[in-house]
């Protein structure tokens, strides 16, 4: 009996709409649906962030290879996939966390944006700023995609800064030999740029429920957007923020987030410190003090940093007794 060339393929989305594509065996999911004239949500497509995760309802599918800190042995049990790496071997269908509007609009074109200021702010980590001309839109703890004009380099980094304004504001690590900190590390004011809208699932929920925020290093942005959108709102339940980072060089905008604290009634923020923790630090990692939080079950978390710490926190509110389907991750290698 010959073997069918092609297979069926439904994609299903938060909002109730499906897409059943018929796939020649051995393609690519994402090519696949960028031929259907869908836009599925990638960042690094390689398997390495996790910005794509689905589930995989019924069938199956090949991965090519992937970070296993991203998806795990028992994510994948649990039936997540990286569609980004996903090669089609049979029928199946896939799961998506997020409407379809999201993937069947186009791309607008970039958005022109100008530096307005480079600097160094900690050990490791630069602040850019860019200057745009209209006021940008997002959720807090979103991110766009930077490219510099007349280069072929493209990175996603998450705004710090509150939506709606004009004047965009990143923290980036520094990392040797990286080709975008290559380019950061020669930038002036008035070098152009070209930004992607804003994307992510990881952004601020609007919820009466307890918060826990665990940040790594530069993780620590999406979280300054979050705090700085809830100084002008009523307050909320209970917000605990957990920081954590290398060395004590390695925090950045300690000043601003004890003014955070000041006015965001129910904020507690500790930091822990990998080598020479300073006092009122802990020495350790952020996910270590997740054990020691007397946690709302209702809890809502949002973990955001290298793959490693973010699978550490994860683990760790779910031995708090937290819903798996509760914690918002946000990777970043």
């Amino acid at each position: 009996m010959m073997l069918p060339s092609t297979v069926p393929v439904t994609l299903l989305f938060a909002d109730g709409v499906s897409q059943r594509l018929t796939v020649p065996i051995g393609t690519m999911l994402i090519e696949a649906a960028t031929g259907a004239g869908l836009t599925l949500l990638t960042d690094c497509a390689n398997g390495k962030c996790g910005t794509c995760t689905a589930q995989l309802v019924s069938g199956s599918v090949d991965l090519e290879d992937f970070d296993s800190a991203v998806l795990t042995d028992a994510d994948r049990a649990g039936g997540a996939v990286l569609p980004c790496v996903c090669r089609v071997t049979a029928a199946c269908a896939m799961e998506f966390p997020y409407d379809s509007s999201e993937a069947m609009s186009e791309e607008p074109p970039p958005l022109p944006a100008t530096v307005t200021a480079v600097e160094q702010v900690a050990t490791e980590i630069m602040r850019l700023e860019l200057q745009v001309s209209d006021d940008v839109i997002f959720e807090p703890g979103q991110y766009v995609r930077i490219r510099p004009v007349g280069s072929k380099i493209s990175r996603s980094y998450s705004m710090a800064n509150v939506p709606g304004v004009n004047r965009l504001e990143f923290f980036i690590r520094l990392v040797p030999g990286g080709e975008f900190s290559q380019w950061l590390g020669a930038a002036r004011a008035g070098d152009l740029l070209e930004l992607s809208t804003p994307h992510g699932s990881f952004f601020l929920r609007d919820e009466d429920r307890p918060r826990l925020f665990v940040a790594g290093g530069t993780g620590i942005a999406p979280f300054l957007s979050m705090l700085r959108a809830m100084a002008s709102q009523p307050p909320k339940q209970r917000t605990t923020l957990l920081i954590g980072a290398r060395t004590p060089g390695h925090l950045l905008a300690m000043k601003e987030l004890s003014e955070l604290r000041a006015k965001i009634t129910g904020l507690a923020i500790e930091v822990a410190i990998e080598q020479g923790a300073e006092t009122g630090c802990h020495t350790g990692y952020a996910t270590d003090l997740i054990h020691s939080l007397d946690l709302d079950s209702a809890t809502r978390v949002y973990l955001c940093g290298p793959p490693p710490m973010v699978e550490a926190g994860r683990k760790a509110a779910e031995s708090a007794g937290l819903k798996r389907a509760d914690v918002l991750c946000e990777r970043f290698t």
